[in-house]
């Protein structure tokens, strides 16, 4: 339960609450903040106004809530609850007709939060779990740190997750490297090893041990160019190889990565894709992948190359001097804290720009998807105001970044500057008195620069792993996301499959609270053709999907020859049942390719016969490339008719044993209408066929036609028999004739 929700329910008195919800309207339909909640005896309704405040500590912003009006309704004394749907909002209903009373009123936004509700109170009269099968929303706000989720719909706390195990799970996907890995470390040691000792030679052995030296020994000046060169060369040589070997490693790393995830997401169920974006989905399998690979390309080899400087550095300018090594330690924490701070008011100015630049590609994306629109109402310069408006602020940021690091970072730099400037005057004097060599104090002054570049590399790469590990986590919640339809563990094969379908008592929902089938019951004969009927949103499509094994059902079953279709193996039901649908998806690639989609080794003559059937051949040679004509993204621009005739000649190659179309001459004019149908009528022999259609008259010659309504089968019968009732179909077949007469008259 939200807390502030509850927090304000406590300040009434009422403690103790199971579950509560937010909406947004009073009874007289005014809008206000309205909290609804229940415990075991009552169901309140807090009437009042929300107000965010700014406070202290991670959490930042709080909702306080002006109560003007508390409701009680005893449970004992509430009849059944029910919702009811207005033009744009719904009310909560209790009691009979004739003696109803309103419970609450809202926006249809808030109808699925009002259904579970209901749920939960139902659940308590019935004496069970309230929670049972009710989804509970959790808080915004992380229950350990108290800091805001980043992303609502992933309850992930950046502070809070596992990073350890994070770690070792990304590190995993190395084992198939580990002498590669091996190889790049000892490299990297090796190079390490020879950038830190470099100032030595060059410095304090040239200066002390050659130029100090009596006399001219001009082969020693020789002898140090070429070891300095050396050393140089080889260390170039390290470097070359375990970049050479990390490039090598991965792409090949990122790429076992990117197909775990697509192998994941293929075996996903459908109703996960209907429940996330598709750019979402996109930004795990690239953006995500990426900034793994991106890290451990250039963060990890770094970070082992930064951290080996620096605590070789350090350690060597003790070694060389201890108190020259004490003054400037004192200055490294200091830089450290700056670079900290510096790096956390770029993290909140690059999250501005992140946001305002998103803003920016969702207008150009409404722009030039909308263009109709915005021509039509004349609202061009409209357009161009909202783009400079964001675009405005996104430069405004930018400004403001580019700034301060233009005056932060040159002051961090004088900083450290100072403190090589005190060590260089310490150990000057320190030269002038005889305490240290000339060399000694080069060298050190050396190491001292060479301290910049780990301090400020080590500062905000904590920063850079943090966003890989955010995008590690985003990619394993796909990979171990499991699957709602799963192959049974010893599936069952049908030799002979013949086609008997039955539904028995099938309940469905796709959101708890809301059921879209109720207790459904109906059945096909192999060979014969079911015509379904009903109202939108009566559930058709629903029980088309239930067949197919996309959904499974709640409750019942559906059961294909004497088989529930949770036993039979996934492959062989699907490739027996061919769907054409009223959602029509063509795939990048020629149309011969996209007819052969459901059966790969169809031969092009099959192709032309296919599309033949479906009455697609003539306008596909009107083509410029004919059946080798690219479609999908950037390629031929078909109509809506056009595409459902390729998606129909995708079926009749695909052979089905049973046959499911959904709406499947929707899109089609009457004429071509009618040449599909009969097209369909040839197809649909000997075949078990589920004609779900709007079109009435499409369906009359079926062997037995269903109605539904509400998600119940309402008639069943054949058509005479169905006009003769005279009831819901005899009044949907009337109004659809009536009208079909207005048309021709005008």
């Amino acid at each position: 339960m939200t807390n502030y929700i509850s927090e304000t329910f406590k300040k009434q008195g009422i403690d103790n609450l199971i579950y509560a919800i937010h909406t947004d309207m009073t009874l007289d339909g005014d809008f206000a903040d309205v909290y609804a909640a229940v415990d075991n005896e009552n169901l309140y309704v807090l009437y009042g106004e929300e107000q965010v405040t700014r406070i202290a500590g991670p959490r930042r912003i709080v909702a306080q809530f002006r109560v003007d009006q508390l409701q009680t309704f005893p449970l004992a004394s509430l009849g059944e609850l029910r919702t009811e749907k207005l033009l744009s909002a719904g009310r909560l209903i209790s009691g009979e007709p004739g003696s109803q009373k309103l419970i609450l009123s809202y926006t249809l936004g808030y109808l699925n939060f009002v259904e579970r509700l209901i749920k939960v109170t139902k659940n308590l009269k019935e004496g069970n779990d309230p929670l049972l099968e009710v989804v509970v929303d959790d808080d915004l706000f992380c229950p350990k740190c108290g800091s805001r989720y980043p992303e609502p719909d992933r309850k992930l706390c950046p502070k809070c997750m596992d990073k350890a195990t994070l770690t070792l799970r990304l590190l995993s996907f190395f084992k198939y490297y580990k002498l590669q890995v091996a190889a790049i470390i000892v490299m990297m040691l090796v190079s390490t090893g020879l950038t830190i000792v470099s100032p030595i030679v060059g410095t304090q052995m040239f200066l002390d041990d050659v130029l100090t030296y009596g006399g001219r020994f001009y082969g020693a000046v020789a002898f140090m160019v070429g070891l300095l060169l050396i050393v140089r060369v080889v260390n170039t040589i390290m470097n070359i190889l375990f970049s050479w070997m990390l490039a090598k490693i991965m792409p090949w790393l990122i790429y076992d990565l990117k197909l775990r995830i697509f192998e994941a997401m293929q075996r996903l169920s459908v109703s996960f894709y209907t429940s996330k974006r598709t750019g979402n989905l996109m930004n795990r399998v690239n953006r995500d992948a990426n900034n793994i690979y991106w890290f451990f390309v250039d963060g990890v080899p770094f970070l082992i190359v930064n951290v080996l400087m620096f605590i070789g550095v350090v350690t060597l300018m003790f070694v060389l001097d201890a108190r020259l090594a004490v003054i400037a330690v004192v200055v490294i924490p200091i830089c450290i804290l700056l670079f900290k701070l510096l790096f956390g008011f770029f993290r909140k100015y690059h999250h501005k720009h992140w946001v305002y630049n998103s803003q920016m590609n969702s207008m150009v994306s409404d722009a030039v998807n909308g263009q109709r629109v915005i021509k039509a109402f004349a609202r061009e310069s409209d357009e161009v105001q909202r783009f400079a408006v964001a675009g405005g602020k996104e430069a405004g940021v930018e400004t403001k970044m580019m700034n301060m690091g233009f005056t932060a970072f040159p002051m961090i730099y004088t900083l450290m500057f100072v403190g090589q400037v005190i060590v260089t005057a310490v150990g000057g004097i320190m030269v002038l008195n005889g305490e240290m060599t000339l060399g000694v104090l080069m060298t050190f002054i050396a190491y001292m620069t060479m301290l910049f570049g780990p301090l400020e590399f080590l500062s905000w790469v904590s920063n850079w792993w943090a966003r890989c590990l955010d995008s590690a986590q985003r990619v394993f919640e796909i990979i171990d996301s499991k699957p709602e339809i799963e192959e049974p563990a010893n599936p069952k094969e049908l030799p002979d499959l013949k086609g008997n379908i039955v539904v028995k008592d099938v309940w469905f929902q796709y959101d708890p609270a809301t059921p879209v089938l109720k207790g459904m019951n109906l059945s096909v004969e192999a060979g014969k053709t079911l015509g379904i009927v009903g109202k939108t949103g009566s559930g058709k499509s629903t029980l088309a999907n239930l067949i197919a094994r996309l959904y499974d059902v709640n409750e019942g079953s559906i059961t294909l020859d004497g088989i529930n279709v949770k036993e039979l193996k996934l492959g062989q039901l699907r490739e027996n049942i061919g769907i054409v649908s009223q959602d029509i998806y063509l795939f990048i690639g020629s149309i011969a390719d996209n007819i052969r989609y459901a059966r790969r080794s169809a031969t092009i003559e099959e192709v032309i016969w296919a599309a033949k059937m479906a009455s697609a051949h003539e306008f596909i040679m009107n083509l410029p490339d004919g059946y080798e004509t690219r479609v999908g993204a950037g390629g031929q621009e078909l109509s809506g008719g056009e595409k459902q005739r390729l998606s129909i000649a995708r079926t009749i190659i695909q052979n089905p044993k049973i046959l499911i179309l959904d709406e499947a001459t929707a899109a089609m004019d009457t004429e071509t209408e009618g040449k599909i149908q009969n097209a369909l009528n040839q197809l649909q022999s000997g075949r078990t066929t589920i004609a779900i259609a709007h079109r009435l008259s499409t369906l009359k010659d079926a062997d037995s036609l269903a109605v539904i309504l509400d998600g119940k089968v309402v008639e069943y019968g054949t058509h005479e028999e169905l006009m003769r009732l005279k009831k819901e179909y005899h009044k949907l077949f009337m109004i659809q004739m009536e009208g079909l007469k207005v048309i021709s008259m005008d």
